[in-house]
């Protein structure tokens, strides 16, 4: 597992690939576990955040919706055999992001302009990751990936803000899937 996070943190700085992810049965619970865990940490940290139904409604349907459209273009490109391991490096990237974002929380907590400008690069930040790892798993070019990353995020977002209601604030948004 070790070895796992290290791909994923390797991924996180553009140093890896989704070729070098284990797609395994064990590492996709574990870091199913370990997202739910700092997804937990992340509402309960959350300066802004009161309603758990809500945070963990919405948190739920960006992950599937994000998670079928990227099956779908998988499906699309002829390469749905690289699922588990394009969901294992999202996950795991995922809780890597999400544990950096909890240090946000800490270190920017007193000044709400540059608790604004943190998390603004951290989502940058994630958007390029899961192009990123998007450019590896369809085989097209980085700016593309990143752009289907932003596209799937937005639908993703839209169609949480629909069916569960009150739109998020940026920090309250989970960075991906």
């Amino acid at each position: 597992m070790l070895q796992a996070y290290l791909t994923y943190t390797q991924l996180c700085f553009f140093r890896s690939s989704v070729k070098n992810a284990s797609g395994s049965t064990a590492t996709l619970v574990l870091v199913l576990l370990l997202f739910a865990l700092t997804t937990f940490l992340r509402f309960e940290l959350s300066p802004v955040e009161h309603d758990p139904v809500n945070y963990y409604s919405k948190t739920l349907v960006i992950f599937v919706v994000f998670n079928v459209f990227m099956y779908l273009a998988l499906v699309y490109k002829k390469s749905q055999n690289r699922y588990r391991k394009v969901l294992s490096t999202f996950i795991g990237t995922r809780t890597l992001i999400d544990l950096f974002m909890i240090i946000v929380l800490f270190v920017s907590s007193a000044d709400e302009q540059l608790h604004s400008v943190l998390i603004a690069i951290v989502v940058i930040w994630r958007m390029c990751i899961v192009g990123y790892i998007l450019k590896d798993a369809l085989n097209v070019l980085l700016p593309t990936g990143i752009l289907i990353s932003i596209v799937f995020t937005i639908i993703s977002i839209e169609v949480a803000n629909l069916s569960v209601g009150i739109a998020m604030t940026p920090e309250q948004v989970p960075t991906s899937e």
